[in-house]
């Protein structure tokens, strides 16, 4: 195939996409935390949400899309994710609560007793989610502290991706051979998200519904793969200007949907499900709605990146956070309640600007981790060799 070009693993405009994707989550996050009154800005909320409703869809997609057959066994690809997502994962829920906790503790610490209780009510509602914690009888998110809330809730990501990476790597061998075993298996999983989202879904822990849907995304983005669906070459300007328009097209088509179910369902979160979102007006249609915005919003932010990438600092800084996008989704949290603290001690208003500034602040806290976190990494690196090469020598005197 002319036009192909042999990609890597990852490219800078890979991470550009995920720089921005991830910066996303955290101004979504920040600005709920931030306004005093969320709903004062909720039309901008809404907005935004409408123009980018792929965002977690999208890292889904290009999970799915770097999968490289390497020979390994299921067994030994199972074991490599556990110790991938599973293990930082109940490193950071721990880290988490901690030190959220501790801020939480230290603002209200005219009532510790009720304090406490707090905290751990709001654990367990996180541990149990919804439905189960509200079986249980935990109260509901009137009692539950957001900022312990975003700090654990964020993890239901890893989760999700670790349970779907199992069946992905069953699936994915055989998907990858034949386009017409992955379309029957991507809509008998697409029927099991849509049944799931129509009847069951309020009753279903840990966002359940839409496990079959990101699976199915996933495999899709792993066969997208052989065909270069996001790195075709350029090879004149007349095909780059093809691309810009096809993807201004894909983006055309998810606003459209958005705009078109707000009018007709109030539902302005459509395509969100991945979001840990779900709307009871397009039940099972939300799941179907987010699969397709999944593949056409990576598609359009990836063209765009493609772009973004040439402008040397802006393509660097984005590419940088992208890297490193485990580490801003994990940690974040913390910083976003450690700067929403100072500023509502202070008395820190700065109108529309707040949330602006807030998103900066925390940004640049979370790029100081992950350089410290690097020059850890790289240090480390450096040291093993020097290690190796004295013991060596020592076995020689001996």
């Amino acid at each position: 195939m002319e036009n192909e070009v042999k990609e890597k693993k990852r490219t800078v405009a890979q991470d550009a996409a995920k720089g921005l994707m991830i910066i996303s989550v955290v101004f979504f996050h920040c600005y709920l935390v931030c306004l005093p009154d969320p709903s004062a800005g909720l039309t901008i909320f809404n907005l935004l949400s409408c123009f980018f409703p792929f965002l977690l869809s999208s890292f889904f997609f290009y999970t799915g899309y770097n999968y490289k057959d390497r020979g390994r066994s299921i067994k030994e690809s199972i074991i490599r994710r556990t110790k991938q997502l599973i293990i930082p994962m109940i490193i950071v829920f721990l880290i988490n609560t901690i030190l959220i906790g501790s801020m939480v503790l230290a603002m209200d610490h005219a009532d510790a007793g009720k304090t406490l209780q707090l905290i751990g009510e709001t654990v367990l509602f996180c541990i149990l989610s919804q439905p189960l914690a509200m079986f249980v009888g935990i109260p509901a998110s009137g009692i539950i502290s957001f900022e312990i809330h975003l700090a654990i809730g964020i993890l239901w990501f890893i989760l999700v991706l670790y349970i779907c990476s199992i069946f992905f790597y069953i699936l994915v061998p055989h998907t990858n051979k034949n386009l017409v075993t992955l379309i029957s298996v991507d809509i008998l999983l697409l029927l099991m998200s849509f049944a799931m989202g129509q009847f069951i879904s309020p009753y279903l822990p840990f966002t359940v519904q839409c496990y079959p849907m990101i699976l199915a995304l996933m495999l899709t983005a792993a066969y997208l793969r052989q065909w270069h669906f996001l790195n075709r070459r350029v090879e004149s300007k007349k095909h780059s200007i093809l691309m810009g328009i096809n993807a201004i097209v894909a983006e055309g088509i998810i606003v459209g949907t958005c705009l078109l179910c707000h009018y007709q369902f109030g539902a302005i979160f459509t395509g969100s499900l991945p979001a840990g979102q779900f709307d009871p007006a397009l039940g099972g249609f939300d799941a179907i709605i987010s699969f397709f915005f999944g593949i056409l919003g990576t598609y359009f932010l990836h063209t765009i990146c493609r772009l973004i990438k040439r402008i040397p600092v802006v393509g660097f800084a984005l590419a940088y956070v992208g890297n490193h996008s485990s580490t801003f989704y994990l940690f974040h949290p913390i910083f976003v309640v450690l700067v929403s603290t100072v500023i509502f001690q202070k008395n820190i208003v700065m109108g529309d600007f707040q949330p602006f500034f807030y998103v900066f602040v925390v940004v640049i806290l979370l790029v100081g981790l992950c350089l410290l976190l690097d020059f850890i990494v790289k240090k480390k690196q450096i040291e093993r060799p020097i290690v190796e090469e004295v013991n060596a020598n020592k076995d020689d005197e001996v």
